[in-house]
């Protein structure tokens, strides 16, 4: 699917960080990423999807948007993508993933939100696969269910849209 979108300088106080981020940045990886932005220029723009009030959720670049605001950036450039929300965390994880080492213990809820067939679209490394599966055993149950994101003709009909409670953060899944 072909997306309409546009770069902008955007003000940082129209832009609103994604709620939960799968990426961890060291403060050692944090000051050699403003270095970058000081020495380098702010040279890759931030995703961002327009939200309510006018202003603009980050799909991808909390780290850069963050650097940008402690070097007191008044604007940063974006990349302007309208998107829906299933879109959204599709692209947040498979943009993140490839930028970086996820973090299990906060990649591991993100993806417990996500359904299946969501799930079914994201890649994960088979290190980062091990680690999630044995930090979480429900979202552990919901990946071993799943074949690689280029098998993507699954039989739906083995998969039941049960919600459960999650006895972790108490938040309804899909099993």
């Amino acid at each position: 699917m072909k997306r309409d979108t546009q770069l902008r300088m955007l003000s940082g106080k129209k832009i609103v960080t994604l709620r939960r981020n799968p990426q961890f940045l060291s403060p050692k990886q944090m000051e050699s990423l403003k270095e970058s932005i000081r020495r380098d220029g702010f040279c890759a723009p931030i995703l961002v999807r327009p939200v309510r009030g006018g202003r603009f959720e980050i799909i991808s670049g909390n780290h850069r948007f963050m650097a940008a605001c402690e070097l007191e950036m008044t604007e940063v450039p974006c990349v302007v993508a309208k998107m829906s929300d299933r879109a959204a965390k599709r692209l947040a994880v498979n943009l993140n993933t490839i930028h970086g080492e996820p973090n299990a213990e906060l990649l591991a809820p993100f993806l417990a939100e996500m359904d299946e067939s969501l799930l079914a679209e994201i890649h994960i490394e088979d290190d980062v696969m091990k680690e999630l599966l044995e930090f979480d055993k429900e979202l552990a149950e919901k990946l071993s269910e799943l074949q690689a994101p280029d098998k993507m003709n699954r039989d739906s009909s083995q998969h039941k849209n049960v919600i459960c409670a999650c006895p972790k953060c108490g938040r309804k899944h899909f099993k």
